[in-house]
C-alpha cells in the first residue's frame, strides 16, 4: 500500500486529482458538467508537474523524493506520454477557443522550470522571490475556476470574481506548507524562508480568514446555500488545522496525500452538500 501511495504521490496523481476536484467545485458552483473540461484538467496538471520536475534531476539537493525520482526516471516520460494524449484528446473535443483560453498557463507551465544563466547569475521565473506561490495560486484560480466560467459564456461579475479570489487565497494557503517543507532545500526566497515558519503560518491563516470571511458575506447575501457554506467552511478550517501540524520534518505521506488531498476533502464536502 505504501509503494502504490508513494507512486501516486511521486508521479504527481494525486496533485492532478486534487486540481480536478478543485475544477469539479466549480461545476457544481456554476451548474456545468463537462467531461472533457475535467480530462484536461486532470491530464494538463499531470503533464505539467511532471515537466517541471524534469529539470531537477541534475542540479537539487537530493532526498527520499528525488532519489525515487531519478531512479524511476523512465515511469515519469511514459506519465508525460500518457498525459499528452490526454491532452490532445480533450482539446480535440474543446476545441480551438478553449485552446487560447489556456494559453496563458501553458507558457507559465513551459517557462516555469527554465533558468537561464548570464554573467554567472541564474534567472527564471521560479526564482522570483515570493512569486512562486503567487504565481501557482493565479495559475490553479485561472484554469479550474476562470476558464470554465469564460469558456461556458458566463458572465464575469462580482460572485465569479468572488470565488476566483477564495480559489486563488486556498491555493496560496496549502502552498505554504509545501514551502516549510522545502525551506532547508529551496535556493529561492519563499516566505517561510525569508520571514520565518510561524511568520508563514500566519499569512496563510490570514487567507484563510478571508475567505471565510467572504463565505459568510454570501451567505448573508444569498449567493451561496447553507448546506454549501457549511462545506467550504469546514473544508477551510480542516485546512487552518493542517497548517497548525505542518513543519519540515513531517512525513513525506503528510504532505503528499493529506495536504494535496485538501483539494480533494472539499471536493467531497460540496458534492455531500449539493446532495442536500
Amino acid at each position: 500500500m505504501y509503494r502504490i501511495l508513494t507512486f501516486f504521490i511521486n508521479t504527481n496523481v494525486i496533485v492532478s486529482i486534487a486540481a480536478l476536484c478543485l475544477y469539479k467545485v466549480t461545476e457544481m458552483i456554476i451548474g456545468i458538467s463537462n467531461p472533457a473540461l475535467s480530462l484536461f484538467v486532470f491530464s494538463a496538471t499531470l503533464f505539467a508537474y511532471n515537466y517541471m520536475r524534469l529539470p531537477l534531476y541534475a542540479h537539487i539537493k537530493m532526498n527520499k523524493r528525488n532519489t525515487w525520482l531519478n531512479q524511476h526516471q523512465r515511469i515519469i516520460y511514459i506519465v508525460l506520454l500518457f498525459a499528452f494524449i490526454l491532452i490532445i484528446y480533450a482539446l480535440s473535443i474543446l476545441g480551438l477557443r478553449f485552446l487560447y483560453l489556456v494559453m496563458p498557463a501553458f507558457f507559465i507551465g513551459l517557462l516555469y522550470p527554465i533558468t537561464i544563466k548570464i554573467n554567472n547569475a541564474i534567472y527564471s521565473i521560479r526564482g522570483i522571490p515570493f512569486f512562486k506561490i503567487f504565481l501557482i495560486a493565479l495559475t490553479w484560480g485561472y484554469v479550474t475556476f476562470l476558464v470554465p466560467v469564460i469558456y461556458n459564456n458566463f458572465s464575469i461579475d462580482y460572485s465569479s470574481l468572488d470565488f476566483f479570489f477564495q480559489r486563488v487565497l486556498f491555493v496560496v494557503a496549502i502552498s505554504i506548507p509545501f514551502d516549510i517543507r522545502d525551506i532547508e532545500d529551496d535556493q529561492i526566497k519563499t516566505i517561510p524562508k525569508v520571514f520565518g515558519i510561524y511568520e508563514s503560518k500566519i499569512f496563510a491563516w490570514f487567507c484563510l480568514l478571508v475567505i471565510d470571511l467572504l463565505l459568510i458575506i454570501d451567505f448573508m447575501s444569498g449567493v451561496i446555500t447553507l448546506p454549501f457554506f457549511i462545506a467550504m467552511f469546514m473544508s477551510i478550517e480542516l485546512t487552518s488545522l493542517t497548517l497548525y501540524f505542518s513543519n519540515q520534518h513531517k512525513s513525506f505521506i503528510f504532505y503528499g496525500f493529506l495536504v494535496e488531498g485538501l483539494s480533494i476533502i472539499m471536493c467531497l464536502f460540496v458534492l455531500i452538500a449539493s446532495m442536500i
